[in-house]
């Protein structure tokens, strides 16, 4: 999967197309992009407005920003693909993980599987339509299980969690601190491979950049029980060595005593 700046792609495109000043219509967008579907057009246009690549004046009406975003929000083109495959399903879900962190990291590896969390109950509806396209998919309890078995040149890896809750998500992209906290799961409970040590350097450069809200990271890690977890890490500078030292003897204890 190579790494693609998806909407900053289609914006180069609008702005070339239409000269970059004045309002134009989604009439003028469909011309220029025939291929997409409807609703995939109109999603496009969405996060391009969240981005801030374009501001909407009214219904069916955009202008062009005199500015672009710091950071507008990229994923991979693989990231993109499922995006466009499960619109059209109509069912919730969300992409998370390193499709949103990306930008975090200083070298972003050419593959790897993509983290889905889909509407509960959906699966048998929602998973076909990727497995049509070429994707090895994977319940995220069998990570580390059944991951190894499929080579990295099929088409895609999809690592899956069904979910009921979709508060953390918006235009089926995770927020930051969600895509976090969702990445840490993966890498720490079930056997996703990225090292933890790249998982940390992620960690510093969304603080390090401000784009993490630390309370908030809490409260979305306190809906996969991951609480105590997060706010450890956030909170990691305050913690005393002989706090730390506290709690290393206390956890050898608690093993030792479970071994009498």
């Amino acid at each position: 999967m190579k790494n693609a700046v998806v909407l900053a792609d289609k914006y180069e495109k609008l702005h070339s197309e239409l000269d970059g000043s004045g309002t134009f219509y989604m009439e003028d967008v469909r011309k220029l992009f025939p291929e997409l579907q409807k609703s995939t057009l109109y999603w496009y246009m969405s996060k391009l407005v969240d981005a801030g690549f374009i501001r909407r004046i009214r219904n069916g009406v955009f202008a062009f920003n005199d500015w672009r975003a710091k950071n507008p929000l990229t994923i991979s083109a693989a990231g993109e693909e499922i995006t466009e495959l499960l619109i059209e399903t109509g069912f919730d879900f969300y992409i998370s993980g390193l499709d949103v962190l990306q930008r975090f990291m200083q070298h972003v590896p050419e593959s790897y599987p993509n983290l889905l969390f889909i509407q509960k109950g959906t699966a048998e509806e929602v998973l076909p339509v990727l497995r049509d396209r070429g994707y090895s998919i994977i319940p995220g309890a069998k990570t580390s299980e059944l991951l190894e078995l499929i080579p990295e040149s099929s088409t895609g890896r999809i690592i899956y969690y069904e979910t009921e809750n979709f508060d953390d998500s918006k235009d089926e992209i995770a927020t930051i601190e969600k895509a976090f906290v969702d990445l840490y799961y993966a890498v720490t409970r079930d056997g996703y491979p990225l090292s933890l040590q790249e998982l940390v350097r992620i960690y510093e450069n969304m603080v390090r950049l401000g784009a993490v809200d630390k309370k908030k990271l809490i409260a979305v890690a306190a809906r996969r029980s991951l609480q105590h977890d997060i706010r450890y890490i956030t909170e990691s500078k305050y913690i005393t060595s002989e706090a730390r030292q506290f709690v290393d003897i206390l956890q050898r204890e608690e093993i030792d005593g479970n071994n009498r």
